[in-house]
């Protein structure tokens, strides 16, 4: 038999570990580097969202909506007039904002125009170096082109406030705009807030570089000390072990004699699972079935087990109707927060009581199954209007939020949210009886003088939501329940 000649390794191990490398490296540039932008820019945009949102509601609570329409009508400034801009120059003085105006879009010889009824100055700027001021009654010539114009026109429409990003000769503001309506409910203004984020995105940008260039340079690193030590530990102990199979291979072939299939591991010094392996390849054709056989049993137990534990876990802490937290989870998270509140660590925190209205006539007249839509269909409006807190069903249609952190610092335009979801809902001619959920909402802060626990906090959420409950049935002529 002629002697078969050494097929040379066509993919030898450092060099697929070493484009593994690189390949990885590149990859984990690509999703830091994205995930940080991401990351920082959402995280740009919802703080500003919050910040100018803050803004224009307590500038919009200080306005004379109908004194202050009548000037932009007439074009003559009134004593609240004046009141109102020095406020505004306030604000402007004391917030980290760009710009703070009110305007209006016009139409002006055929073409869209911008009308400036109050420009926020510094002080230097108002008593100082008056020059560039925006006055009542200015008209834009071709500061703003009429695509920018006729965007703010259909603004005049919004109920809500409307954010967007502006790049102008000063810079590149992010803007969220107000309308404001007279007592008749007509729009005769914008109240808008510019917050500079030029910087910012220029040090996101920076970051991000920062980081594409900290992990190529610690991936090259690593890739070196990875590539010396796999060949050192790994790479040379194996090329030796597969020198000494291959021996066994050659002399085994053929033999009938089990006594024969002796297997000659090679000596090493490495005490790693090479060498283990060279003493497994030895007991290999005696017991390696059964011991793998033994393994994959015992992991497929173990993952059983595990999964188990895990599910009831999950069972015995989850509302089944609904998915969400039970009553068992919210007791476990209060006894978790009275701790937290006796240790002082645990100060900004309210609590939602919300309580289903007509249950028990769905039930009677519809069926409990447009039952449980109703109170699956509630969970759902509760859940994503408090997106960034807890809830809990503590009952068959009683359910608490726990507010901490965002939700807790804009929590009654949450719930004046919630009340507006529900009101379109009643509303809706298209729906059927049991779709129209209503509910009633009761919310307490936490007060250190009143509340001595989370409980206390609780009961006077509670206490509102009877109340509120009180005065819709009230509304309706029935008797509450």
């Amino acid at each position: 038999m002629a002697k078969k000649e050494k097929k040379s390794v066509t993919k030898p191990m450092w060099r697929s570990i070493t484009i593994g490398c690189v390949f990885f490296i590149f990859l984990l540039c690509i999703c830091m580097g994205v995930t940080s932008w991401l990351n920082y820019r959402q995280s740009l945009y919802q703080r500003y969202e919050a910040y100018i949102t803050d803004i224009l509601k307590y500038v919009d609570r200080h306005i004379d909506d109908d004194d202050l329409a009548e000037c932009v009508k007439t074009l003559e400034r009134s004593e609240k007039f004046d009141e109102l801009e020095k406020f505004m120059d306030g604000i402007k003085e004391d917030f980290d904002i760009h710009y703070l105006y009110i305007l209006t879009p016009v139409h002006k010889n055929g073409a869209s125009r911008i009308m400036s009824i109050i420009s926020a100055e510094s002080y230097y700027d108002r008593y100082i170096d008056t020059e560039g001021n925006l006055y009542l009654g200015w008209i834009s010539e071709d500061e703003y082109d009429e695509a920018t114009v006729d965007k703010l026109f259909t603004y005049m429409y919004k109920k809500d406030i409307v954010f967007y990003e502006e790049s102008t000769d000063w810079g590149r503001d992010y803007t969220g705009s107000l309308t404001l309506f007279d007592s008749k409910d007509n729009p005769y203004a914008l109240l808008c807030v510019d917050v500079d984020i030029t910087q910012i995105v220029h040090l996101i940008r920076k970051r991000t570089f920062e980081l594409f260039g900290l992990i190529v340079s610690l991936g090259l690193i690593f890739t070196f000390l990875f590539l010396l030590w796999m060949h050192r530990s790994v790479t040379k102990p194996i090329s030796r072990l597969e020198e000494c199979v291959t021996k066994f291979a050659a002399k085994s072939h053929g033999k009938r004699n089990i006594q024969e299939l002796q297997f000659e591991p090679p000596t090493m010094n490495t005490n790693n699972e090479v060498s283990r392996l060279a003493d497994a390849v030895n007991q290999m054709t005696i017991d390696m079935r059964d011991y793998v056989e033994g393994i994959i049993l015992a992991e497929r137990n173990a993952e059983m087990m595990k999964q188990h534990a895990t599910e009831m876990s999950e069972l015995a802490n989850q509302d089944s109707l609904t998915g969400i937290r039970n009553k068992n989870a919210y007791d476990r998270t209060v006894r978790k927060m009275q701790y937290e509140l006796e240790m002082g660590h645990l100060i900004h925190f309210g609590i939602a009581m919300i309580d289903l209205n007509n249950l028990k006539k769905i039930n009677d007249n519809f069926g409990h199954e447009e039952g449980n839509y109703a109170i699956k269909k509630l969970c759902e409006i509760v859940c994503n209007t408090f997106v960034h807190s807890p809830v809990f069903r503590i009952g068959g249609d009683e359910f608490v939020v726990i507010l901490k952190g965002s939700d807790y610092a804009i929590v009654y335009s949450l719930i004046a949210n919630f009340k507006h979801e529900l009101f379109m809902l009643e509303k809706n001619e298209n729906l059927k009886q049991w779709e129209k959920v209503s509910a009633a909402i009761g919310y307490a802060e936490y007060e250190s003088i009143k509340d001595a626990s989370v409980t206390d906090v609780f009961k006077r959420a509670d206490q509102k939501m009877y109340e509120d409950k009180k005065e819709m049935k009230a509304k309706m002529g029935e008797e509450v329940r």
